[in-house]
């Protein structure tokens, strides 16, 4: 969704795209996107209603059966560097207590719903948001105020 509703529609937008990490008992969802320093504002507004998006509209199936294969993809074509599946097995055996084989895996990416990830995203947009902004001129983002407040909208 973010390739099609931000980086085709917005020139300006140089990246966009959504990322997680999980642990035992904690997790990070974020959404991150990059623009030259003067459109810092509208980058930003753009990511926060994208995200926004998904507590309050449900993705469609092109979307979700989209999404589910480039994830399979990605996670088994990583698995594919020896250095990688090691530094899967490991996560997995600290994070479940066993190591989970790539069916498995798959079908629970398979039955992840719509519901699924507005659940997700409502819980996500109900705690402040973190912020972080890194290159030479970051004059043009907005002050944190105003990134919280776009995504209580």
């Amino acid at each position: 969704r973010l390739y099609r509703e931000v980086l085709n529609r917005y020139h300006w937008a140089e990246s966009a795209e959504a990322f997680t990490s999980f642990h035992a008992e904690s997790g990070l969802l974020g959404i991150s996107g990059s623009s030259a320093p003067l459109k810092s504002l509208d980058v930003t507004s753009v990511l926060a209603e994208h995200f926004g998006k998904l507590a309050t509209q449900p993705v469609t199936d092109e979307e979700l059966d989209r999404a589910r294969n480039m994830l399979k993809c990605n996670v088994l074509t990583q698995l594919e560097s020896r250095l990688v599946l090691f530094e899967d097995i490991g996560r997995q055996i600290l994070t479940y207590g066993k190591r989970e084989d790539s069916h498995t895996m798959s079908e629970k990416i398979d039955s992840v719903t719509k519901e699924d990830i507005m659940v997700i995203a409502r819980k996500a947009i109900s705690s402040p948001p973190t912020l972080a902004t890194v290159g030479d001129d970051i004059s043009k983002v907005p002050p944190y105020d105003q990134v919280a407040a776009a995504f209580q909208r």
